[in-house]
């Protein structure tokens, strides 16, 4: 059932992404660029469809470190293993970046929809926890959280 969309920026901890939007990642200043691997990474292959569009894969591809997924990747960039990061809006939005690096969102057009989702198994439709946990997510106090963090709800 999805419940959730996720978002994809450009994120810095030293530079403002939203001043260049995607030029960011030609500055002479970035050396490094953090994002999930796109072989087993849902937002890897979102960033991938991201340089793509912009035509900045080439531009890019000897400057990329790769994260094991997303939350990896964000880490590169927050601790300046990388100067950028290809991120999560949601890790962008979260207590540990939110204060300490900009973002520039990647407008939608740039890459399909990263849809989150989740499933209960036949043998767990009668366990409470599965129950419960399907009660939240699909509730109105689930939803102010996941927009709080970036996340754009199922229509």
């Amino acid at each position: 059932m999805p419940y959730a969309t996720g978002q994809v920026v450009l994120w810095s901890k030293l530079l403002d992404p939203a001043l260049h939007g995607i030029e960011t990642l030609r500055d002479p200043r970035v050396q490094k660029v953090a994002m999930a691997n796109p072989a087993h990474a849902p937002y890897g292959k979102k960033v991938m469809e991201v340089l793509r569009y912009y035509q900045v894969e080439e531009a890019v591809k000897s400057r990329l470190v790769l994260g094991e997924n997303i939350a990896q990747a964000a880490t590169y960039a927050a601790t300046g293993m990388a100067d950028v990061g290809l991120i999560a809006l949601a890790l962008a939005r979260s207590p540990a970046l939110k204060t300490h690096g900009h973002y520039w969102l990647i407008p939608q057009q740039a890459y399909t929809l990263l849809q989150q989702s989740f499933v209960v198994l036949k043998g767990a439709a009668a366990n409470p926890s599965a129950t419960a946990f399907t009660t939240f997510i699909t509730s109105t106090p689930a939803h102010a959280v996941l927009q709080a963090y970036g996340f754009q709800l199922p229509r």
